[in-house]
């Protein structure tokens, strides 16, 4: 009976909003103001690109738009996920039409996703549909699986899919089709993502409008793609600094917990509010504390929430973010020394935080560091990757008149508050944390320099880490190099996804006790192992491990190699 209700609450806290129905959507999310003006958006005309860090409600409002637009039958609304995309990424190192085979793949899922939405909306499919969606969903399932393909005689083009949608929206009667793209990145292939836009770019007329959910920082457009002209930027990760922030927040976890749970927070509003704040806008961070502060993460559901346990929820939170930036030495490994000076800006922003804080009153304190404009190009990239992560907020610009112009950073308030960037004493509450992080002054920055952060050589440390030639070991002259200047031979780049595979599932974002319950009970040791156990045999043999949690951690090893 125990496992039971552990398993009910792991889908209570079911974190990703592609994987909840209509129903679960609805009862367990909360639409803001602001997330209202972004569906109108998301629901509209014209191109929109939706940019945030994982976690941060992109996937949500995308399904929130998705059914509301089909539930007022008036357009028609498809959501396509393309996740799967690095497990694209081998055959760009062994097949010469990769590109061609990708191009089909973005377009083959979007004539699937229309199909599966008609069926959804308990209607027929378009006779110019049905061949399409046969041996597309087999097209889509052999590609990712890493099978050869071979591309037939009648593949989609942009134009012939955009003229597709015009009529099969033209069959059902609907005004305008609109596609919802989430995951559309492709953040670790730099070929994906331009080629991606090329194809976003075209799929655009007067009945068809594409919306794609990017992240930030080191998502790469294509060279006649245009951000701000070609589609509207509309950011999704909320504000920490918002007036209804904590409202927003305490109305999520009041629409997840059952009432036991609610009890057991009852007289302790100040934890929910720590570890609200500690997310820095990131509903899927929120979740995992909370449900971490209640001991359902662990297996003890009737655990006391303390202050230590909130402590702990946050670390643990900071050091998750951290990994995700870590983990791009691994998914983008020509900028792995990138990765690590960009953990010592990371570190040196805290304490640059700490000694500015240092005796300023409560309402006083700062979160944001300010970089003279322009910034070099190293420090630029390292910020951008932290971006991805989500460790900093780009804050915009500031002109201090003679003292420069300034670009601003807020960093994550899981960092400030594990690094005790707030300088707050020794003794101090937790509502002390929390007034300081809502009561501060919203201007209030200190101005850095990446020398002085970094030591003089910085720029010097900041070199891409390219694989020499395997054939005579000559250093490769750039990313871009085809060949070897020394001997002539091609230059081969490893495959990001078949490293990521061989992964241990330590790196998965799985609690101590599910990780050891997986290397007692199961052969299970790498993410590729986890991926390869499809009916869950290993893993549910683990003990409280039932469906819920089985599909969870598959979802996990899963987003582990994807965008």
């Amino acid at each position: 009976m125990a496992e039971v209700d552990q398993e009910l609450l792991a889908s209570v806290f079911e974190e990703r909003a592609e994987y909840l129905s209509k129903t679960e959507l609805s009862a367990w999310t909360i639409i803001t103001a602001r997330d209202r003006e972004i569906i109108a958006k998301l629901t509209g005309p014209g191109a929109k690109l939706l940019i945030g860090p994982r976690g941060c409600g992109k996937s949500t409002l995308l399904r929130h738009s998705y059914f509301q637009i089909n539930e007022k039958k008036k357009d028609l609304a498809v959501y396509v996920n393309y996740s799967r995309s690095l497990a694209l990424e081998p055959m760009f190192h062994k097949t010469a039409n990769a590109l061609q085979l990708f191009r089909q793949w973005v377009l083959v899922k979007i004539a699937v996703g229309v199909g599966n939405t008609i069926l959804e909306e308990g209607l027929e499919l378009p006779p110019t549909l049905v061949p399409i969606y046969q041996k597309g969903r087999d097209f889509i399932r052999e590609l990712e699986a890493g099978l050869q393909v071979q591309l037939s005689g009648d593949y989609l083009t942009p134009s012939t899919l955009l003229s597709l949608l015009e009529s099969w929206a033209a069959r059902l009667d609907r005004k305008r089709l609109i596609l919802l793209l989430d995951d559309a990145a492709h953040a670790f292939s730099p070929e994906q993502q331009r080629e991606f836009f090329e194809v976003f770019r075209e799929l655009r007329s007067r009945i068809v409008s594409a919306k794609a959910a990017v992240y930030p920082g080191i998502t790469s457009y294509s060279p006649y793609f245009h951000v701000g002209h070609e589609a509207e930027v509309v950011q999704a990760w909320y504000k920490p600094e918002d007036e209804d922030y904590l409202y927003t927040m305490r109305e999520i976890a009041d629409r997840r917990l059952p009432n036991r749970h609610k009890r057991a927070l009852r007289g302790r509003e100040d934890l929910v509010d720590y570890v609200a704040l500690a997310c820095f806008g990131i509903p899927r961070g929120f979740l995992v504390m909370l449900s971490q502060l209640l001991g359902i993460e662990e297996g003890e559901p009737s655990a006391t929430p303390t202050r230590l346990s909130a402590e702990r929820a946050v670390s643990d939170h900071a050091d998750s973010v951290k990994n995700v930036f870590t983990s791009l030495a691994s998914k983008l490994s020509r900028y792995s020394r990138f990765v690590e000076v960009g953990n010592e800006l990371a570190l040196a922003m805290t304490q640059s935080l700490q000694a500015f804080n240092v005796n300023k009153g409560i309402a006083r304190k700062a979160v944001t560091v300010a970089f003279p404009v322009p910034i070099g190009p190293e420090v630029n990239r390292m910020l951008q990757m932290l971006e991805y992560a989500g460790i900093v907020r780009d804050a915009g610009s500031v002109s201090r008149g003679e003292k420069g112009v300034f670009n601003r950073y807020i960093l994550h308030y899981g960092f400030v508050i594990t690094g005790n960037a707030l300088s707050l004493g020794k003794s101090f509450s937790l509502v002390d944390v929390v007034a300081a992080l809502t009561q501060r002054n919203a201007h209030a920055f200190v101005r850095v320099q990446a020398k002085n952060l970094l030591g003089l050589d910085y720029a010097n440390r900041c070199t891409l880490d390219l694989a020499p030639c395997e054939n005579c070991g000559a250093p490769r002259p750039s990313e871009d190099a085809l060949f070897c200047m020394r001997c002539g031979q091609p230059l081969k780049t490893a495959s990001v996804y078949d490293e990521l595979i061989k992964a241990p599932i330590d790196r998965l974002p799985l609690t101590k006790n599910k990780i050891q319950g997986l290397k007692k009970y199961t052969g299970i040791r790498t993410v590729n192992d986890v991926l390869l156990d499809e009916d869950y045999t290993q893993i549910r043999s683990v003990p409280s491990v039932g469906p819920i949690w089985s599909a969870r951690i598959r979802r996990y090893a899963e987003e582990f190699v994807s965008v």
